[in-house]
């Protein structure tokens, strides 16, 4: 039985982790990849220089709420 709790926790950390730790594999390599390209693309073509923090917190709440949906899901 994955903790819905610890997915989530993970996932704020690294983003894709309690995909991972659930069980869902492929979706946490996308949430990574898309955690990662997202902030750096907006960096790149220099939007988001001034408000990168509020993307990264934003990309880590989604990827946790996401992580604890997916660990309830999961558990009978």
């Amino acid at each position: 039985m994955k903790k819905p709790v610890r997915a989530a926790l993970m996932s704020m950390v690294i983003p894709g982790s309690g995909l991972w730790y659930t069980g869902h594999r492929k979706m946490a390599v996308a949430n990574f990849l898309i955690a990662l390209i997202c902030p750096l693309a907006g960096l790149m073509t220099g939007f988001l220089a001034e408000h990168i923090h509020y993307v990264i917190l934003a990309i880590a709440a989604g990827s946790a709420g996401l992580a604890h949906a997916m660990a309830e899901r999961s558990n009978p």
